[in-house]
């Protein structure tokens, strides 16, 4: 059983809030209708961006991670086969580029 909004704290709410996906003025709304000041609402509307802002980047560095690793796995498969006379394009232009649109993907994340 959760509790009611108006007897957790703020940093709480704000979270709740951020997860709900609430829009800042939404958000702006609510805390006026709970009578804050705006001062106080200007400065946790700052931080609430942050805190969206630091979700993003962390989603964005693991991708730009797991787009490296596969990039780095590709160009290693790719010399193994290329001495052993195997097939390797699948390796070198598959996997390469879906590792390179892996970490494009994280950098959208990190720099939108």
């Amino acid at each position: 059983m959760s509790k009611p909004e108006t007897t957790m704290p703020i940093a709480q709410l704000s979270e709740v809030w951020v997860k709900q996906g609430l829009s800042n003025k939404e958000i702006e709304e609510k805390l006026l209708f709970n009578g804050y000041d705006a001062r106080f609402i200007t400065e946790l509307l700052k931080e609430i961006s942050t805190m969206r802002n630091a979700r993003k980047s962390t989603r964005g560095l693991t991708l730009v991670l797991i787009g490296a690793l596969l990039c780095l796995a590709s160009c290693i498969l790719t010399l193994s086969h290329a001495f052993s006379g195997n097939d390797y394009t699948f390796v070198l232009y598959g996997v390469t580029t879906l590792g390179i649109l892996i970490v494009f993907g994280g950098l959208i994340y990190i720099f939108n």
